[in-house]
C-alpha cells in the first residue's frame, strides 16, 4: 500500500500550522484536523463550550461537526454560538450535521432548524445519518429521503449532501450505489485499531472522488485513556498517544479530515499541536502497525452509542464502557467503575431489566456480543467472584 508517496496529492501546509486538504471533488480546503462536537465537558455551558469551538477556530480548525442530538440536544447550540464569533473574523470556516430522518416533512424540519441553531444561512455538509443496517438506504430513499435533499440542496439550504455510515466494507459499494451520486463526503469511523475493516470502504468512496472524513479517530477516547495498552502504535519521540492517532488516519491519503472529540481548550491544543507536528507514517510502518494491531485486542467498545435506546431501559452504553474497564484492568476495577463512577449500587437489578430481545446487538457497530458481557458482569457481582 503506497501511503506516504501519495500523501501530498490533496495536502497544503500553511507554515508549520494546520494542514489543509481538499474536500473530494468540491475544491473547498478544509483543515484535515475537525472538532467533532460530541464530547463537551460541560454541554450545559454553552458559552463556555463555544469559547472551546472558537479556541479551535483560533488555532487553523475549520471544519466543525455536530447533529441534533449531540451533547442532550446541546451541541448544535454551542457551535451556533461560536458561529457568531467565527464570522466577524471574515475567515472561512464550515459546518457539517445530520439527519437520521427519512421522510420529507422531517428531514426538512430538522434542516431548518440545524440552520437556525447554527446561525448559518445554509449548512455546508449536510448528512444521510446513522447508516447501519444495509436495507437502511433503501428505507429512507423509497420514503423520499433523497428526493427531499436535492430539493434543499436546489433551495440553497444545504450546500453538499454527505452520508454517514458504520457499515462493514462490503456493504459500502452498494450503499455509495444507492446514493445515485449524490454524495461528495462519507463520514466513517476509522482509526489504527479497526484500519483493516474499515480501509476498504474509505477506499471505495475515495476512488468515486468522494471526500473521506473519519470519525472515532482517538478510538472513542480509548486510544488516550489506556496508553498502556496502546502504546504500540506511538514513534519514540511521540509526546502523547493523541500524536499518534492522530498521525496514522491523517497518513491515510484518503482522508480528508480527521475528526476529535475535544472536551475543554486542553483537548483543542493537544490535538491541533498534534497535526501542527505531523509527520507522516511511511508504507513499512504502517505495515507494522497493522500487524501489532492484529495481534491486540479487538473486543473494545468504541462507545458510539447506537445501542443506548434499549427498549427495557438498560443503560447498555455504561456497561459496555465498564466492560472495557474490565478487559483492561480486570473484574474487581470494573466492579468499583460501575459502583463508584456510574453509581450502580445494583447492578444485577439493572441487569435483570434485560429481556434478551438482542436489538442492541444489531444496532452494535462492532457486532460485540453484548448479552454475553451482560452475564459476564452479573457473574462478577456473585460473591466470592
Amino acid at each position: 500500500m503506497r501511503l506516504a508517496a501519495s500523501l501530498n496529492r490533496n495536502t497544503t501546509y500553511r507554515g508549520e500550522g494546520m494542514i489543509h486538504r481538499t474536500f473530494g471533488q468540491t475544491g473547498i480546503e478544509v483543515s484535515a484536523l475537525g472538532l467533532g462536537g460530541m464530547r463537551f465537558e460541560n454541554p450545559s455551558d454553552i458559552d463556555g463550550m463555544a469559547a472551546v469551538v472558537h479556541h479551535a477556530f483560533e488555532r487553523g480548525v475549520t471544519y466543525f461537526d455536530t447533529a441534533p442530538s449531540y451533547c442532550d440536544g446541546k451541541s448544535e447550540h454551542i457551535v451556533g454560538e461560536a458561529v457568531k464569533q467565527m464570522k466577524k473574523s471574515g475567515k472561512p470556516f464550515y459546518t457539517a450535521t445530520k439527519t437520521i430522518a427519512g421522510d420529507p416533512d422531517t428531514i426538512r424540519e430538522q434542516c431548518e432548524r440545524s440552520i437556525k441553531r447554527l446561525n448559518v444561512d445554509a449548512i455546508d455538509f449536510y448528512h444521510v445519518w446513522c447508516l447501519i443496517r444495509p436495507e437502511d438506504l433503501p428505507e429512507r430513499k423509497a420514503q423520499g429521503a433523497l428526493d427531499t435533499f436535492r430539493r434543499l440542496k436546489d433551495e440553497g439550504l444545504i450546500r453538499h449532501i454527505c452520508v454517514s455510515t458504520h457499515l462493514e466494507y462490503e456493504h459500502i459499494a452498494a450503499m455509495l450505489d444507492q446514493g445515485e451520486g449524490l454524495f461528495e463526503g462519507m463520514l466513517i469511523g476509522l482509526c489504527a485499531l479497526n484500519y483493516d475493516l474499515r480501509y476498504p470502504g474509505v477506499r471505495e468512496a475515495a476512488q468515486r472522488g468522494m471526500a473521506v472524513v473519519t470519525m472515532n479517530t482517538l478510538g472513542g477516547g480509548l486510544l488516550v485513556n489506556h496508553p498502556g495498552q496502546f502504546e504500540f502504535i506511538m514513534r519514540e519521540d511521540d509526546e502523547t498517544l493523541v500524536d499518534a492517532a492522530i498521525r496514522f488516519n491523517l497518513s491515510v491519503p484518503e482522508v480528508s479530515v480527521a475528526l476529535v472529540g475535544c472536551r475543554n481548550k486542553a483537548d483543542v491544543d493537544a490535538a491541533v499541536d498534534a497535526v501542527e507536528r505531523f509527520d507522516p507514517l511511511s508504507p513499512e510502518e504502517i505495515v507494522k502497525l497493522r500487524r501489532k494491531s492484529a495481534e491486540a485486542n479487538k473486543d473494545f467498545c468504541t462507545q458510539c452509542g447506537y445501542c443506548r435506546d434499549c427498549p427495557a431501559g438498560v443503560p447498555v452504553v455504561r456497561f459496555m464502557e465498564s466492560y472495557n474497564v474490565r478487559m483492561l484492568e480486570g473484574v474487581e476495577a470494573c466492579k468499583s467503575h460501575l459502583r463508584w463512577h456510574w453509581g450502580m449500587t445494583d447492578v444485577c437489578s439493572l441487569l435483570d431489566e434485560c429481556t434478551q430481545c438482542g436489538q442492541c446487538e444489531e444496532a452494535c457497530t462492532q457486532q460485540l456480543p453484548i448479552l454475553a458481557r451482560f452475564e459476564e458482569l452479573r457473574e462478577d457481582q456473585r460473591p466470592g467472584s
